[in-house]
């Protein structure tokens, strides 16, 4: 009971609520879960990037002032909007229809994404919501991974539990991120055709996982 009105608490946060989206994640993760979705980046490889589901808008920014132009896209309309405000405030000097162009958010399902086969490098998703584990979506970024593409995948941050308060907030976390079960990610991914490895990006107060999902060439 208490998982299932967590999962719809974050329903409410990533749709009609979606404004309360920075500051509900900073409070769970104490500060750092802008930190754990920037694992991502040292794992980027190509210049065709696409962030699915974009969120908030706060990764499509580090990873813009990291180099890259990643295309971004979410079913939330809510969060598409916060998303192209942050960008336009990024970039004040640019005209309306200079940003516009510039920002490219797709508003689509997961299951179903408007793109060509081949179109990416590098898919990132971070903490994503239940589609990430409906492998008709794993197949769709599998199809739009170019030949030696990857998704990368950062879930499961966790605090080290230094007091109740640590404690607390980890038990939330369970309840509405991270694979619950490392062998069941591994196992739908490698259903889809990828090649997955895991690492753990961790310091001195946290830790986050991070999936590289390598596209198998040739199948």
């Amino acid at each position: 009971m208490w998982r299932a009105i967590l999962r719809f608490a974050f329903h409410l946060f990533y749709h009609p609520f979606a404004f309360t989206y920075d500051w509900v994640s900073a409070i769970v993760s104490r500060g750092r879960w802008r930190a754990w979705t920037r694992a991502a980046i040292p794992r980027i490889v190509g210049a065709r990037v696409l962030e699915l589901p974009c969120g908030a808008g706060n990764l499509m920014l580090d990873m813009r002032a990291a180099g890259f132009s990643p295309i971004g896209v979410d079913l939330s309309p809510q969060m598409l909007n916060i998303t192209r405000g942050k960008l336009l405030r990024a970039h004040p000097e640019r005209s309306e229809a200079q940003s516009k162009n510039a920002m490219r958010l797709v508003r689509a399902r997961a299951e179903a994404l408007p793109f060509a086969a081949r179109a990416f490098d590098s898919i990132v998703m971070t903490f994503p919501p239940g589609f990430a584990y409906d492998p008709r979506a794993l197949a769709e970024m599998y199809r739009v991974l170019d030949e030696e593409g990857r998704l990368i995948w950062v879930d499961g941050g966790r605090l080290h539990k230094r007091d109740a308060w640590d404690r607390a907030l980890d038990a939330a976390l369970n309840a509405v991120s991270a694979p619950s079960s490392v062998n069941l990610v591994l196992d739908l991914l490698q259903s889809v055709g990828f090649t997955p490895e895991i690492e753990t990006v961790q310091d001195e107060t946290s830790a986050v996982l991070v999936v590289i999902a390598h596209k198998r060439s040739g199948k």
